[in-house]
């Protein structure tokens, strides 16, 4: 399925702490993918230089936050469906045209690629879904977060927190378990594992690599010459 930019809104989710010159390279790339789609930004601070709607984050910054920003969004949201960004990650077009989830499910993109900003880089790919790929119906979104919401008003434990879809979690949660599906792009998400992560094993460099490995992959190029942008 291959479908254009009109029927959805792009939900960019940023506490602000990756470089600066990071941030001007991505958004370069989130632009040259998105065009004049319609975006709202989730920000620890205003950003004025970015289009549409800024939504300011004033709550802790933590895993299960996460959920409750991209409930905000979606609440605001007025295309049929919304696509995660998250500001250490780079996609191209064919993310966000590619495929689109039935009204009752979320979609994730396995084609992502990841590589750390410290030793030796190198991309390494693992089958796991991430909030950072999700293409998802804008409603059945709302529904499902005001459900896990509800029930833990004042967010889920961080030991029991994910992606929505993810069965293991929401049935820990006692939460409606819902369907995702996965698709598969030509041109990889790239994620970049950093110490200004959330994460505590990349704050602290401990976070394992998978054993499916490159050094250069399509469009993207060197991992060596990609983290240049960001360190």
């Amino acid at each position: 399925m291959t479908t254009g930019l009109d029927d959805i809104t792009i939900v960019f989710l940023t506490v602000n702490k990756v470089p600066e010159k990071w941030v001007a390279f991505h958004k370069k790339c989130l632009f040259e993918a998105i065009g004049d789609t319609p975006i709202i930004t989730v920000s620890t601070k205003p950003m004025p230089d970015m289009p549409g709607i800024n939504l300011i984050q004033t709550e802790e910054i933590c895993s299960s936050n996460i959920y409750r920003q991209i409930l905000r969004a979606a609440k605001i949201t007025t295309t049929p469906y919304l696509a995660i960004v998250e500001d250490d990650s780079l996609y191209h077009r064919d993310h966000f045209t590619w495929f689109r989830p039935q009204s009752d499910e979320f979609a994730y993109n396995l084609c992502r690629w990841a590589v750390f900003t410290w030793g030796i880089p190198t991309y390494f790919w693992r089958e796991r879904i991430s909030n950072l790929t999700m293409i998802a119906p804008t409603e059945f979104t709302v529904k499902r977060l005001e459900e896990r919401f509800e029930k833990y008003p004042n967010g889920t434990p961080e030991n029991c927190t994910g992606e929505l879809g993810k069965e293991r979690i929401e049935k820990k949660l006692g939460l409606t378990v819902n369907k995702h599906v996965y698709f598969y792009t030509n041109i990889p998400v790239v994620n970049l594992n950093h110490v200004y992560s959330i994460d505590p094993r990349e704050v602290n460099k401990k976070k394992a690599m998978s054993a499916v490995r490159a050094f250069d992959i399509p469009y993207w190029g060197r991992a060596e010459d990609l983290v240049k942008n960001f360190v």
